[in-house]
């Protein structure tokens, strides 16, 4: 009986293999700031008294943000933007600590293929192949067999058949359920 190791198996039973590294950290970062709008000042046209005909004059009704209100804006806006980066950062280090203790986790285990849909590494097969394993040296490796060739011996061994070729050119598989 042969199975295809992966290591992005559709449908794995059992994995409980990365438990020991935890959950996945959540970002903490949140939205970045927005940068903050200047308050112009609210200005509407009023009636100029005793003009005949009337004229009118531009009068602030709401004063606009002064400059030392607009520098305060710009650093609290500095500084909570500076606080978000330093955030993001430590956001990036905790996730590549984490990758990285997974990682040495997952190079500890084979992961087996037992059902769905799965890339394996043979090249110049055609969608409708099965793929049969043969032996390579020491080794094992996979060869694509035409659906007109292939006799029951193969079939019975087969691990899979061929559903579509990834851009890379490997084959991508139905695992076939035993």
């Amino acid at each position: 009986m042969f199975a295809v190791k992966s290591t992005a198996p559709s449908f794995v039973g059992g994995d409980s293999w990365a438990n020991d590294v935890g959950q996945r950290p959540s970002p903490q970062a949140g939205p970045a700031p927005t940068q903050p709008l200047r308050r112009e000042d609210v200005v509407t046209q009023q009636p100029v008294p005793g003009t005949n005909p009337p004229e009118y004059e531009d009068v602030v009704t709401e004063p606009g943000d002064t400059d030392d209100e607009w520098a305060e804006k710009q650093a609290a806006y500095t500084a909570a933007l500076a606080a978000h980066n330093i955030a993001v950062q430590q956001d990036a280090e905790a996730m590549a600590t984490f990758d990285a203790a997974l990682e040495v986790e997952r190079q500890k285990v084979d992961r087996i293929a037992i059902a769905g849909r799965v890339p394996v590494n043979v090249q110049d097969a055609q969608p409708g192949d099965y793929i049969v394993p043969v032996q390579d040296g020491a080794g094992i490796k996979g060869i694509a067999v035409h659906e007109d060739d292939i006799s029951m011996k193969q079939y019975f061994r087969a691990v899979g058949r061929v559903i579509s070729i990834e851009p890379d050119g490997r084959a991508y598989v139905m695992v076939k359920v035993v």
